[in-house]
């Protein structure tokens, strides 16, 4: 490795005597592109040539020299296409690849589009200019990045070998601006509201802490937008929504990541009920957007995103499964949790806990399972009649987990009793439970009306989107433990710029 970059250097040095810094170069004029080569030269025939200049940039993949011809493969943001340098048609630019350019450096070229007799679409390279120098050679392109430490922790050089990856992020892009935009279209409000707060809320999660040195005080990394999206309900606004990130100082694993994007959307006048709509419809549009269908396959397994999805209650799931706790005694549910290893401070631990472990995984095409136990959803309404039930639901798909919902509780006295409870689990798990929020509970003091909100996983959606099991690798930079140890070129080579 060490000798390779020497050579780098080394090459580097000889274009800076020549007075060539690839570094000052500021911008390329590109007419092209190599998806827009090869779609309008489909046509051309083995050993035909033409007089079709195109002028293109990217990153040189590999490079073959045989006599006097030399074959470089290029990639850019579209894709990839190869190069021929050819000594007899540009004797300059054959020897500048030869002497100058190595495997990973940005170059810009122009040349004629061309077919090889072997029937390889090319660009006959008449000139070339680096536009920027790589010190570090690539990962052999025979066996590729497969290390997943290295992938996760050089997502940069991910990108670079695997294209698939690009695309990936494409994709979940395109599946974002879809939930957007009909979000817009049903008229909600995109809105940002604080990163930075000074009593966390609003989801079951330890928070990461910091100190405003100018204020004096401890302030919180959100877990989640929800308080102060509510918060805009009282305030008149009917319907809002934001997608952005949050965060929760908890386990890394394949569905969770410290760092997360989440949608959440909150609609006055409107109940759970028409949150099921909601969810299924955003989620159906999102899926659309990104591959053109409502059908995705995840893990070998065909899911089907189309309205409208199954609905089920959180009992009748666990009974079909042969199942039965609702005819338990509280010590009973949490003695068959423990069991399980499940740590449970309350019977709706328990319950959701033995769900999770038994039944979540089977949900394979999108489903909302309903009446959530209330004690474990602090800011939802009971249903009348049966106060051990929340008005509240999650949504599964692909055997995992999507989004929750419910019809959101706007008494302030009740809100505060319920916050008391929280508080006082807070003295048995610490953080981990929501905190007395006053603010919040006085803003429902002006009255807040009946509202319906949801909150949507991205990261694992995009996971069903583009079939992956774990959601680091639909996130561009997943956390990773520690810093690597690292030693830059400027720390080992002397290297002087005029």
């Amino acid at each position: 490795m060490n000798e390779l970059i020497r050579s780098r250097v080394r090459r580097l040095k000889k274009l800076l005597d020549l007075g060539i810094n690839p570094f000052e170069e500021v911008r390329f004029e590109r007419n092209s592109t190599t998806a827009k080569i090869i779609r309008n030269f489909s046509k051309l025939k083995p050993g035909e040539e033409t007089k079709s200049s195109r002028t293109i940039a990217g990153r040189i993949m590999s490079i073959r020299i045989h006599g006097g011809v030399s074959f470089v493969k290029l990639a850019d943001h579209k894709g990839t296409i190869q190069l021929m340098f050819r000594k007899d048609f540009s004797p300059e630019s054959f020897k500048f690849l030869g002497e100058y350019l190595d495997e990973g450096d940005i170059v810009g070229i122009t040349g004629d589009v061309v077919r090889t007799k072997r029937g390889e679409l090319s660009i006959l390279v008449s000139k070339v200019k680096l536009l920027s120098k790589a010190f570090r050679p690539l990962p052999s392109e025979w066996y590729g990045l497969k290390n997943v430490e290295t992938r996760y922790r050089q997502r940069y050089l991910d990108f670079v070998m695997n294209s698939q990856v690009r695309e990936d992020v494409a994709r979940i892009s395109r599946m974002i601006n879809g939930m957007r935009e009909y979000m817009v279209a049903q008229e909600f409000i995109e809105v940002n509201t604080p990163v930075l707060q000074p009593i966390y809320g609003g989801a079951f999660a330890k928070p990461f802490k910091t100190h405003h040195n100018f204020l004096k005080q401890d302030m919180f990394l959100r877990v989640a937008p929800e308080l102060y999206l509510k918060k805009l309900i009282v305030g008149g606004f009917d319907r809002v929504f934001e997608i952005g990130p949050c965060f929760r100082n908890e386990s890394v694993d394949s569905r969770h990541n410290p760092e997360f994007i989440q949608l959440e959307a909150y609609q006055a006048f409107a109940s759970y009920e028409d949150m099921m709509k909601l969810v299924e419809s955003v989620v159906s549009a999102g899926v659309e957007a990104a591959t053109g269908s409502t059908t995705t396959v995840y893990q070998g397994k065909k899911v089907d995103f189309k309205t409208p999805w199954k609905r089920i209650t959180m009992e009748d799931s666990l009974k079909a499964a042969g199942i039965d706790l609702y005819g338990m005694s509280d010590k009973e549910l949490l003695r068959e949790a423990k069991k399980l290893d499940i740590e449970a401070l309350r019977v709706g631990d328990a319950i959701e806990g033995i769900f999770s472990e038994k039944i979540e995984h089977t949900l394979i095409q999108p489903v909302f399972v309903t009446h959530f136990p209330s004690d474990i959803s602090p800011l939802a309404k009971k249903f009348p009649g049966t106060p051990r039930m929340a008005q509240r639901f999650e949504a599964y798909a692909g055997g995992i987990e999507i989004a929750n919902a419910y019809s959101e509780l706007n008494n302030p006295i009740e809100q505060y009793e319920r916050f008391r409870e929280e508080v006082a689990l807070r003295k048995k798990r610490v953080e981990e439970y929501m905190p007395m929020d006053k603010d919040y509970v006085r803003a429902l003091e002006y009255g807040m009306p009946p509202t319906g909100g949801l909150g949507i996983g991205i990261a694992r959606l995009a996971s069903l989107v583009v079939d992956k099991s774990s959601i680091k690798e639909v996130i561009p930079f997943p956390t990773v433990a520690g810093t690597a140890d690292v030693k830059n070129i400027a720390e080992e080579f002397k290297i002087k710029f005029k």
